[in-house]
């Protein structure tokens, strides 16, 4: 069983920083997800919404009262918001980390990084490239065959993690692309958080079944003992908390 660490460590630390990230390992996690996208100037930061006011705060600790979007803001505007005092005084300085410290921290170890698909498969070069300088297990999120042939025609052993249409026809079209030793496909507990999710989305047990004929099963949405139990029942390969 292996389990892979939400945004570094949403629960406990601030998402997607470094304090987050150092905990995960801390923590023995074998993966690590995160979510890159770009700055205005092309600075490849660590931030899942478009926008930072959920995670992010004037450095005096107060609410940002005007939405502002990761892409319309330079890599120095966003060193003026802290991203870690919303989890408390000790994570008061936080800045919003470059993925390139990320790699960094990871550099020759065994651990696996997720690298979700905020960055369009027409914008991914940049990544793709920043990615090849660094000696780290990368496994990219994927929704659709473009996106895979797009990562695979530049790294051709890359891992793919994908949560996309999963019938059977589905994942015959992956599993020719991908093998399947780096091949992971993604469903969701069907818990009341994630109550907008389509069926083909839920870990029922038929929908997990079909997935471990093609590829490692990872099961998100995993919140307490209780949801890791029934991930498990349900034959999870991978569970991310």
């Amino acid at each position: 069983m292996i389990f892979r660490s939400h945004r570094g460590g949403v629960y406990y630390t601030p998402e997607n920083t470094m304090p987050a990230f150092r905990a995960a390992l801390d923590s023995k996690f074998e993966q690590i997800e995160t979510d890159p996208q770009y700055t205005k100037d092309g600075v490849i930061v660590l931030m899942h919404d478009s926008t930072i006011n959920r995670t992010c705060r004037n450095k005096d600790g107060s609410v940002i009262e005007t939405p502002l979007h990761v892409c319309d803001m330079t890599y120095d505007d966003l060193l003026n918001y802290d991203a870690g005092i919303h989890k408390g005084i000790r994570f008061k300085g936080t800045r919003v980390p470059r993925l390139e410290e990320l790699l960094e921290l990871l550099n020759d170890t065994d651990v696996l990084l997720d690298l979700d698909k905020k960055i369009t498969a027409d914008e991914i070069d940049p990544l793709l490239d920043l990615v090849k300088r660094y000696n780290v297990n990368v496994e990219f999120s994927c929704a659709d065959t473009a996106r895979i042939q797009k990562i695979l025609s530049v790294l051709p052993d890359a891992r793919i993690n994908y949560d996309g249409k999963n019938t059977e026809e589905d994942l015959r079209k992956i599993a020719a692309l991908v093998p399947r030793e780096r091949l992971s496909v993604w469903v969701y507990l069907d818990k009341p958080n994630f109550a907008w999710l389509t069926d083909r989305d839920k870990a029922s047990p038929e929908v997990c079944a079909r997935v471990r004929k093609y590829a490692a099963l990872g099961i998100a949405n995993v919140n307490c003992a209780e949801d890791v139990r029934e991930a498990m029942l349900l034959g999870a390969d991978i569970i991310e908390v």
